[in-house]
């Protein structure tokens, strides 16, 4: 096989490989069986410890067949695994994660584990990417998750983010950036329900925070962390401090928005160089469709994966008494240039370890009941 990977081009070669994949529990809301070969982040190692990905992998998640079909077949191979023979074609870098591999599943033929075969799902074509690079388009779709979320643009100062939020719909405003009256500390800046409450300069030489919310909620480093086996082993959680503890902005009832913004020291002041925030959506709209919200899809690279937040947490839509599980589903679009460094805020740390730090992420999250949480990253 390596003798043969010499003489061929990965792009244009359409690769066959067998490989081992269990059927889950029968699904009658899906009409089948989910396919572990397809699940979120699932990959097969190939040389120099690579990870090759499935771009399609949610569509090819499923073994489709009638509950009655499917009751025989499970009598038939019992829990046994069964031999996917996968067609993969257009084999290039991934431009989701770092080092690794992806491939469009063009069909995967289903045999039993004694070479009988089964079934043959055959995926739709691959859109046709419009120009390789995935960073032309960035730049509106940037202004359109900016003007989605209500924000400053990446680059503005402090003074000029102060005289948007005089016209936003935020109820709250609040920065992290403290001054020191006699009663205490105190932060520099409050705006409540269209009227400013505090404002004072902020220590020029530490960066700060500042969190938009549709409510006055505890905003403070103990609330709102997503709690995990991590923390037994002296990791922490996943921070999620103006964002509420099931990504509901703090309004467990209502579909709304609210975002964290994080400044730094400049020549000219304080500038926004980070935003990171929630868009509420309605629960029946599609990752698709929630993306193409934002702009052309060919101007994203898209994969499913994992986020470090609680299961339970994002079903119900805030704090959940027990925990059901760290990392939820969602589809990732990643568009703009590569980042020399993660992000300030990296939901991903927690869960799928190494990947490309991009200037725009946006991640649509399975699992919420009634509703579809957006996360948006936008980074300089």
């Amino acid at each position: 096989m390596q003798a043969k990977r010499q003489k061929i081009d990965p792009a244009t070669a359409i690769v066959t490989l067998p490989t081992q994949a269990r059927l889950g529990d029968y699904s009658s809301e899906l009409g089948g069986f989910p396919v572990s070969l397809f699940a979120p982040d699932t990959y097969l190692p190939i040389a120099g410890g690579r990870q090759l990905h499935f771009r399609n992998a949610r569509e090819m998640a499923l073994y489709p067949v009638e509950l009655e079909a499917a009751k025989r077949l499970r009598a038939r191979i019992g829990a046994n695994d069964v031999i996917a023979e996968l067609t993969l074609e257009d084999i290039r870098p991934s431009n989701t994660r770092s080092g690794a591999y992806d491939g469009h599943v063009t069909r995967a033929t289903y045999f039993t584990r004694q070479g009988e075969p089964l079934l043959t799902v055959d995926a739709a074509p691959e859109s046709a990417r419009e120009g390789a690079d995935s960073a032309s388009g960035a730049d509106a779709i940037r202004t359109a998750v900016t003007e989605a979320a209500g924000l400053p643009p990446l680059g503005a100062t402090w003074a000029e983010a102060q005289e948007q939020f005089m016209g936003d719909d935020y109820y709250y405003v609040v920065t992290t950036a403290k001054w020191y009256p006699p009663s205490g500390p105190e932060p520099v800046y409050i705006r409540r329900d269209g009227a400013i409450l505090t404002l004072q300069e902020p220590d020029a030489d530490q960066g700060f925070r500042v969190y938009l919310q549709p409510v006055e909620i505890d905003w403070g480093q103990d609330s709102g962390v997503s709690v995990s086996v991590t923390d037994v082993l002296g990791h922490g959680g996943l921070d999620t401090d103006g964002l509420g503890a099931g990504l509901n902005c703090g309004t467990p009832d209502v579909k709304d928005r609210c975002a964290v913004l994080r400044f730094e020291p400049a020549e000219s002041g304080h500038i926004m160089t980070a935003a990171w925030g929630i868009i509420e959506l309605p629960g029946d709209v599609l990752p698709d469709d929630a993306i193409a919200r934002f702009g052309d899809p060919a101007a994203l690279d898209t994969a499913i994966t994992q986020l470090g937040y609680e299961v339970e947490d994002v079903r119900i839509g805030r704090k959940a008494p027990r925990t059901n599980g760290l990392g939820v589903t969602a589809t990732m679009a990643l568009a703009g240039a590569p980042l020399d460094e993660a992000p300030v805020y990296d939901p991903l740390s927690m869960t799928t370890g190494e990947t490309i730090p991009r200037e725009i992420e946006i991640f649509v999250i399975e699992g919420a009941e009634g509703r579809t949480p957006v996360l948006y990253n936008l980074s300089r």
